[in-house]
């Protein structure tokens, strides 16, 4: 029986490669939030500089409605990348995909539950996220509430 080689790039795994992969650890996840954060207060920089410059107001933003706008960008940012491929940017960079329990990409749905699960479980100075160290299959705790899973892809 020969051992079909695993794919190298992450469009070629099927539902059931992505199922077989183990999950991701710790380090991995916590270093892809690093990188994606560099990639979000950028665009969140050059929105503010949008709403500044379309408004002339030259006041400092701020306040719930500006706060609500920068947490609906974080959204965008989160749901198309975890629909569109299963990886942010910063995903990609240390071989990470989220999948749904068959090993799909998300749904819009999922997406959105995995965003609205992971919100307060990283709100409390990512709490959520330490939950990986306890859970013997390396789940954060928006993991487990929504049913996905963050694997890792192997080396190419």
């Amino acid at each position: 029986m020969t051992h079909s080689p695993s794919p190298r790039n992450p469009k070629d795994f099927t539902d059931q490669d992505r199922l077989a992969l183990p999950n991701a650890g710790m380090r991995r996840r916590v270093a892809a939030l690093i990188y994606d954060s560099f990639l979000i207060l950028a665009i969140w920089m050059l929105s503010s500089l949008a709403i500044l410059a379309a408004t002339d107001l030259g006041e400092s933003l701020g306040g719930p409605l500006y706060q609500g706008f920068l947490y609906l960008e974080l959204m965008a940012f989160y749901l198309y990348f975890w629909t569109f491929k299963g990886q942010t940017l910063g995903m990609q960079v240390w071989r990470l995909v989220v999948i749904q329990p068959s090993g799909g990409t998300l749904t819009r749905r999922q997406a959105i539950q995995r965003f609205l699960a992971a919100t307060p479980a990283m709100g409390c100075l990512g709490l959520g996220l330490f939950w990986i160290l306890v859970n013997p299959e390396r789940a954060a705790l928006h993991d487990l509430l929504t049913g996905t899973r963050v694997v890792q892809l192997p080396k190419p």
